[in-house]
Order: C-alpha cells, then structure tokens, then sequence
C-alpha cells in the first residue's frame, strides 16, 4: 500500500502538467515536438511506473525548451546527441537534462538516462510523496503567476507573491512597479519535478527553493530562456531575491 501511494502521489505531481500535451509515455520530443526518441535507463533496477514518471517530466522539459537538434556521432557506444542548450531551465544548477544518443538494439536510436539522474528523479518523487501539499501549491502558483489575474495584484498584496531580504512593507510599494513589471514581461512555465530543493539561504536555518522556467516574448522563431527562483515561506510560495546584505535605501 505505501508503494502505490508513493506512486500515486508521484505521478499526480508530475502526469497532470502533461496530460493535454502529445504524449508518448515512452518517448521525448525534440526539435520541432515533432521528433519522437525513445529512452533507455542506465538503471536497469527502476520499476515501469518510475520510467513511466520521469520520462513524463523529462517531456515536460522537452516540449517546451529542448528544441534542439539530433547529431549523429561515432564515439564510443554514443552515437549521436541531442543539440540542445548547455542549461535546462527547469532544472536546478548541477543537473544537467540528457543529451547522449545510443542505438537501442533494435535497429532504431534511443536517449540515455544516466543512473545520476534517475536517483536524482527518485528522490526527487519522495520529496513529492512527502510533501504533497506544497506541491500542489508551486503548480497554483505558476499557474496564477501566468495568468492575467496576476495584473491584479496591488502594491499592497504584491508582499504575498515576492520575498525580498528583510524589506518592511513600504519597500514593496515603493518597487511595486519595478517588481511586477520585470514578472509580467516573462512567461512562466511549470516546473520539472526536480526543481525542487533545500538551501541554507534564506530566512530559517534550511529554505525550500524551486527553479521556475520562463522565457522571455519570442524575437523571430526563438525564445531567451532563464529562470526564476520562489521560496516556499509563510505557507506559499513567493518570487525571492535573497541578498545575505540587502542593498537598498529607503527614503528619508
């Protein structure tokens, strides 16, 4: 029973972001999302339904930011690789999304999911299990943060939807605009289940992070990518800017 609740827990984090994408549950998408590539796991230990689960997520990643494109090489059992950017924005530093190419033994090409990343994926699904709820809740907020009820927000309110290092309450209104103009212009996409972490900075001794996708308007057929980080703080998670030494004067 804790194995399937574990599962289920898991896998309504993460299927629900994909459920109205074109979706293979065995393939990732490349290029133009027209491009299907299977997988292969490095693991040969992971169940179905967590192949089945981070195939889901690395999709998440795919169809929106990896647009890059198949290279064949010859190195090694490599041969070939997914051309995509250095950085995957929906991941956190030090994980890096797959790029390596190998022949699946069945005549045909598959990607490779090094054991370091599906460890990581299964750690990052207990995390989930764990904390359900505050999941649940980063996926509201990039949802509310994407749509046009965020142009609602006032001065007032914007301290329930941006952390900032010590501020009082009259350094949010005096940068109202600053903060919600430089929000506004993004566009914000879920995030991969692996953006969630523990870090020191922060206002406790231990913070919970999550790397938030978004992508600047498109100039021609591409997009800028980056990300922003929100901090789980007073039981919701707010946009932050976390300065050890806030550098900021307010007016006399």
């Amino acid at each position: 029973m804790k194995t399937k609740t574990f599962f289920f827990l898991a896998w309504v984090a993460i299927v629900t972001r994909v459920s109205q994408s074109a979706g293979q549950s065995n393939v990732v998408f490349y290029g133009t999302n027209t491009n299907a590539i299977g997988v292969v796991f490095m693991d040969t230990n992971l169940s179905a339904s967590v192949k089945a689960a981070i195939v889901a997520d690395l999709q998440v990643c795919s169809i929106e930011w990896g647009k890059g494109a198949l290279r064949l090489r010859n190195k090694g059992d490599s041969v070939g690789y997914i051309d995509n950017a250095t950085r995957c924005p929906h991941y956190p530093e030090g994980i890096e999304f797959p790029e390596n190419v190998v022949s699946n033994g069945l005549g045909g090409l598959a990607l490779q999911i090094p054991k370091k990343l599906s460890d990581a994926y299964t750690n990052a699904f207990a995390f989930a299990a764990a904390n359900s709820n505050i999941v649940a809740a980063a996926y509201e907020f990039v949802s509310f943060v994407s749509a046009t009820n965020f142009n609602s927000v006032t001065s007032n309110q914007i301290s329930n939807y941006f952390l900032y290092n010590q501020a009082p309450p009259l350094l949010y209104q005096l940068g109202f605009h600053s903060l919600t103009n430089s929000l506004r212009r993004q566009s914000f996409h879920q995030p991969s289940i692996l953006g969630f972490y523990y870090s020191p900075e922060g206002p406790a001794a231990t913070n919970l992070w999550m790397t938030v996708p978004c992508s600047d308007p498109p100039y021609g057929d591409s997009l800028d990518w980056g990300s922003f980080r929100a901090i789980w703080h007073d039981g919701k998670w707010k946009f932050s800017i976390w300065e050890e030494s806030p550098n900021y004067n307010l007016p006399q």
